[in-house]
């Protein structure tokens, strides 16, 4: 894995096909406080940020990138239109690495010496207020986005790069650890003002626009700015709460609070056994579980204990009761405790489906 490439487990996926993103940056701001300044003196990348009549400075944009952004407000000679995003926000690398490298060359600084200073200025920028940059995977043979033939990159591609990008950048920004949090979305609002096309590179920019004093902010809003060819072309703006993972778990229990029956989708995921106290073991199919009990295929022997497991990560045993024996034969759990049922929702939850009444009763015939 080279360093161009994040990991799926950050982004809360499970295999590496499902990654949208990768080359990760701390991403330079529009407009840079003087105290930031101060910081990072001597760095070369300041040579392209101009005062600004209300104080700081802006990075200059050449004429040629205004025009092509002519809807984006705050990349012009005025921000005036722009709706507060503009002091906060920080810009493609895409727009940024040619003017750069254009002072560069004019000032004699080779490519080595503007990445050190490039560095320092994302240095002096506080950890709460930095903004990510991210180049987009577009593989146009990817097993979802792309089952049915497409001319321009599908906008829920780009949903999902947003969401991806914003688990990264809570992840680095804050003190919040994966596995200890969760996110969870209240409001989501995506905005297109062009079509994204297949054949140009895409890089998505990632602001917070609550900037907080705390390491450990409980509500976020970022938004993912996405660019093709040096334009502004999407937004996507995420407002949620992160969320303790233990406190989430227990409030997302909403089977334990039930009575209700589920099935297996498929069969194949599912693995059922049961013993007696004799020594004989019998694997058999699961059709229904619930909190108090299961019904299973029918067997021969009067079993004592079950085990279930599901997708080979999880899995529960209990002694059983048999109460019914015809068909199908339906079984009492007898030691079941908190962890037990917490096992049990867990599998419901990633693989089973409801029950209905009718479903339910030709089990139990």
């Amino acid at each position: 894995m080279d360093n161009n490439t994040i990991p799926p487990g950050i982004l809360h996926k499970g295999s590496v096909d499902d990654v949208l993103i990768c080359n990760p940056k701390v991403a330079l701001p529009l407009y840079i406080t003087e105290s930031i300044v101060q910081t990072c003196a001597n760095s070369l990348a300041l040579l392209n940020y101009v005062p600004c009549e209300n104080g700081g400075r802006k990075f200059h944009i050449s004429q040629r990138i205004q025009r092509k952004n002519s809807a984006d407000a705050s990349l012009g000679a005025s921000a005036a239109d722009d709706d507060g995003w503009s002091h906060i926000r920080s810009l493609p690398y895409q727009i940024v690495s040619p003017h750069l490298l254009e002072n560069a060359n004019a000032d004699g600084v080779s490519g080595a010496d503007l990445g050190h200073a490039v560095t320092a200025l994302h240095e002096a920028i506080p950890a709460r207020q930095r903004s990510s940059s991210f180049q987009f995977i577009n593989e146009a043979d990817n097993y979802f986005f792309y089952r049915k033939s497409h001319e321009h990159v599908p906008g829920t591609m780009f949903i999902e790069a947003a969401r991806q990008a914003v688990y990264h950048h809570l992840y680095s920004h804050t003190d919040h650890v994966r596995g200890e949090v969760t996110v969870s979305l209240n409001e989501l609002n995506s905005k297109f003002f062009a079509y994204a096309e297949l054949m140009y590179p895409i890089e998505l920019v990632v602001d917070n626009l609550i900037p907080s004093d705390t390491f450990l902010p409980k509500k976020i809003h970022y938004r993912v700015a996405f660019y093709q060819r040096q334009t502004l072309f999407a937004t996507i703006d995420t407002k949620a709460t992160v969320i303790d993972i233990r406190l989430f778990e227990k409030t997302r229990n909403i089977f334990i609070n039930s009575d209700d029956w589920f099935s297996p989708i498929k069969q194949s995921t599912v693995s059922c056994s049961i013993s007696d106290n004799g020594g004989r073991k019998s694997d058999i199919a699961l059709m229904g579980l619930g909190k108090s009990g299961c019904i299973t295929t029918s067997t021969d022997f009067d079993a004592t204990c079950i085990k279930i497991s599901y997708g080979g990560t999880l899995s529960f045993s209990s002694h059983i009761r048999s109460r019914k024996q015809s068909q199908y034969s339906t079984w009492e759990f007898l030691d079941m405790n908190f962890n037990t049922l917490q096992n049990i929702s867990d599998m419901i939850k990633r693989g089973f489906v409801h029950l209905d009444e009718t479903a339910l009763k030709a089990l139990q015939v």
